[in-house]
């Protein structure tokens, strides 16, 4: 993907929308806890095995 996508300019036209965005702004983020006891040792080197293969050919 070019990094040149990621480069967007836009502009706020109306009231409703600069409130809008300043509402999306000020909201908190909900982080997401990761579960770590789903992931054994094995699964961990099974993934990084199947990765390693995917990435030599």
């Amino acid at each position: 993907m070019a990094t040149s996508s990621f480069n967007k300019d836009f502009t706020l036209n109306t009231k409703k929308a600069v409130e809008s965005f300043e509402r999306i702004i000020s909201t908190p983020t909900k982080s997401i806890k990761t579960n770590k006891n789903l992931f054994s040792p094995e699964n961990e080197r099974r993934g990084e095995q199947k990765l390693k293969q995917m990435l030599s050919r």
